[in-house]
């Protein structure tokens, strides 16, 4: 049970693919009534349509063969709603630098760039191995 104060995060449902973009693993995070705002950014000469959350607070990090996405709601239907996904190994190495996130409607989509070029498959067909599963194989094998 948390204590109060303490933030208790929901795993959200993801989904991964590596055909969308040459070099990237793309996952898909939904997080319903996440909702987006586009802000005009300006990047050299040209300016840039770029989206952002604007209900929730979003933060993605990236390591070698990790990543961590907190989506914590401040406003509407999430405002107290607070979601994380944390993969602590992947199958393989990324370029944390090259990886990037981008914020959409309902959902967050996590860009990983790949270090060698060749598939994850059939590695990606099991899903990702989050930080919540490590634990229940560890319990799991202790109890035994």
């Amino acid at each position: 049970m948390a204590d109060e104060g303490e933030i208790v995060y929901t795993t959200p449902a993801t989904a991964c693919d590596e055909k969308k973009k040459d070099g990237f693993i793309r996952v898909i995070v939904a997080v319903k009534n996440l909702k987006t705002s586009t802000d005009i950014v300006r990047r050299g000469i040209l300016p840039k349509a770029v989206k952002k959350a604007s209900n929730a607070k979003v933060k993605s990090t990236f390591e070698n063969q990790s990543f961590c996405l907190t989506v914590n709601g401040d406003k509407g239907d999430l405002k107290g709603k607070h979601f994380k996904l944390d993969i602590k190994r992947l199958p393989y190495e990324i370029d944390p630098d090259k990886s990037y996130d981008e914020v959409d409607d309902d959902r967050v989509l996590l860009f990983l760039c790949k270090k060698q070029n060749k598939s994850w498959y059939p590695e990606l067909d099991n899903g990702l191995e989050t930080a919540e599963d490590e634990e229940e194989v560890v319990q799991t094998e202790g109890q035994t």
